[in-house]
């Protein structure tokens, strides 16, 4: 059997790349944490899948025919261990149960159930189902391609459109917790995902409407873009920090929207908590700390993290994040124009973390580039 070299090349890289991040994760000490646990096995099932490509474009299928389509069964649950991942990041910090991972992964499993009966085919048709060869003068492996084909997207692409879902929620949680972001936004979580999601997307376009069906190249682009996400995700992932711990803050210091919604203060009171939080900011520059919590705050100001964070959502309009950087970014501007002190000095200073961050709230607040209030 021929193959494509480029295209053999690309995933047996994707195999070595996703099963060695998938080792590492298995010998860190924190490897049954569940972020640890759901990034090992989506990292290990995009090695399985490089090895899949292998195996057919090899003839390892064509050989031994009873293998195929066990390795694509086992990539229905790549969908699931990426929105694991993401909810476990996300999430307070515990460990998986069974219950957990149920209700996780019982779309995945029924869809694995389906395709079963792929499995007590004929030999000759699993092949042609498989690698597409003979679909054209098989009419049974034309129809359960289109099925398989189908059953394996619209799984994957549900999963990962939930995983953005929990990512977009994430991003206004933390903009309500902390006031410095790095490291907290997953953005680069978000680019990967929003990557498979219209990747797989395209994938389904190009089977229903047989787009390209003789051209290597595509399985050359397809083999390229997995390769690149699955060394991203290894690589960000590896090196990503926990987003929560119980001593910084936890996504449960807030309550659900509905109970939120059901609790709302009474408008004089929110103005009394405003007035003091005012007090308190200008008189011992709290927003000077750059790990400055709602709930850090709120305890220095003697009033619980939901009514502080009520206050400054309702009375005020604002974001714990953009209402701390406000203050810092008051002091910054001040500063920059009294004084000849290096501007990055001053941002850090003022409780900031990073430069770009600092030049993004200067401009958002004063309406200009930190440099342009230096006299």
């Amino acid at each position: 059997m021929t193959f494509d070299a480029p295209a053999l090349i690309l995933s047996s890289a994707t195999a070595a790349i996703g099963l060695f991040a998938a080792a590492q994760l298995g010998l860190r000490r924190d490897w049954r944490t569940a972020p640890a646990t759901a990034l090992a096995m989506f990292l290990l099932l995009s090695g399985l899948s490089g090895i899949d490509l292998l195996l057919d474009r090899t003839g390892i299928y064509a050989a031994h025919p009873w293998t195929t389509g066990i390795l694509w069964a086992l990539s229905l649950f790549q969908g699931p261990s990426i929105l694991a991942y993401v909810l476990a990041m996300t999430g307070e910090p515990e460990r998986w149960t069974l219950g957990r991972v149920w209700r996780i992964a019982w779309p995945a499993g029924v869809a694995a159930l389906l395709a079963s009966p792929f499995f007590l085919l004929p030999a000759p048709t699993r092949l042609a189902v498989y690698s597409g060869a003979g679909v054209g003068t098989d009419v049974l492996a034309g129809v359960l391609q289109l099925v398989f084909v189908a059953l394996f997207l619209g799984v994957t692409l549900g999963y990962l459109a939930a995983a953005l879902m929990v990512l977009s929620q994430h991003v206004r949680r933390v903009r309500d917790l902390f006031s410095n972001l790095e490291n907290r936004t997953l953005s680069w979580l978000r680019a990967l995902v929003l990557l498979m999601l219209t990747a797989w997307a395209w994938g389904a376009v190009k089977s229903v409407l047989a787009i390209g069906a003789n051209a290597s190249w595509l399985d050359v682009a397809a083999a390229a873009v997995e390769l690149g996400w699955t060394a991203a995700i290894g690589l960000f992932g590896l090196s990503q920090k926990p987003i929560y711990s119980q001593e910084t803050e936890t996504p449960n210091v807030l309550p659900p929207a509905e109970k939120y919604a059901r609790s709302a203060l009474p408008e004089a009171r929110q103005v009394e908590i405003a007035t003091r939080l005012e007090q308190a900011m200008r008189a011992e520059h709290l927003y000077r700390d750059p790990l400055l919590s709602l709930s850090a705050l709120a305890g220095r100001v003697a009033i619980t993290p939901n009514h502080l964070s009520q206050t400054l959502n309702d009375h005020l309009g604002q974001s714990f994040f953009d209402y701390v950087n406000r203050w810092r970014v008051e002091e910054a501007v001040g500063r920059i124009k009294a004084s000849d002190e290096p501007i990055l000095a001053i941002a850090y200073d003022v409780g900031f973390n990073s430069r770009s961050t600092f030049n993004a709230a200067v401009k958002k607040h004063a309406g200009q580039p930190p440099s342009a209030f230096r006299p």
